[in-house]
């Protein structure tokens, strides 16, 4: 008789973690994912060539990215319509992205056991759905990141660093919702105050230090075989 009440409350304490998972709805409306990467530094919308990923954390964590890239620009238009990945030629020091937001403390959003990625639409939107975000609490609030990076390289790039462009949001904040019916949980993640659309732009090519010092003793010696002339 113990013995089967040990086991009818190890399943049901499984089953309240289950339940107790927060919603989110990982959707958005159309032309929210731009294309900076088929003809750098020039934006247009995805189409189907774009994978995308969720990062979330405790409110309040540090934005890491930030200080990822010092050349970032801001496109035009209205302020709630721009992000740091929009309107560049490249991006440099984000080829290993996943380490950078795990490090600050996000996580990389899974459903279940499964990482919570998709690709977008013709029409550079987002589709995966709604789902039970692994890890979080419903009815609490988090911060979301949503990545995106060239599809080419397959959905399991942004864990790999395999990808050869790539690109994010501004962070945002998102309630979780209860369950699938409930309102908080099936807000889009491009809702009012969610989500900007941004632009996902190659990686820059840094030169190797081997590379670097190989171009400096052929500076010096140009120098000295003009000074002997």
């Amino acid at each position: 008789m113990k013995k089967q009440l040990v086991i009818i409350g190890a399943l049901a304490a499984t089953a309240f973690s289950v339940l107790g998972q927060g919603y989110v709805s990982y959707n958005t409306t159309t032309h929210r994912f731009y294309d900076e990467f088929t003809t750098p530094g020039v934006g247009i919308y995805g189409n189907a060539n774009i994978d995308y990923a969720v990062y979330w954390a405790p409110v309040g964590t540090t934005d890491p990215l930030t200080s990822v890239g010092t050349q970032f620009g801001i496109a035009n238009g209205a302020a709630n319509k721009q992000v740091a990945t929009n309107g560049v030629a490249s991006i440099s020091n984000a080829s290993s992205l996943n380490a950078t937001l795990t490090g600050a403390g996000f996580t990389l959003g899974l459903n279940g056991a499964n990482v919570a990625s998709g690709t977008i639409g013709s029409a550079a939107q987002g589709g995966y759905g709604a789902f039970q975000l692994a890890g979080t609490t419903a009815g609490s609030t988090y911060e979301f990141i949503v990545v995106g990076w060239n599809a080419s390289a397959g959905l399991t790039a942004i864990q790999n660093s395999t990808y050869t462009a790539i690109g994010w949001s501004n962070p945002f904040n998102y309630i979780t919702g209860a369950n699938s019916s409930d309102p908080n949980g099936q807000l889009g993640l491009n809702s009012t105050g969610y989500m900007n659309q941004f632009g996902v732009a190659p990686l820059g090519v840094v030169p190797e230090p081997t590379t670097l010092a190989l171009a400096g003793l052929s500076g010096a010696s140009l120098l000295l075989f003009r000074r002997r002339k």
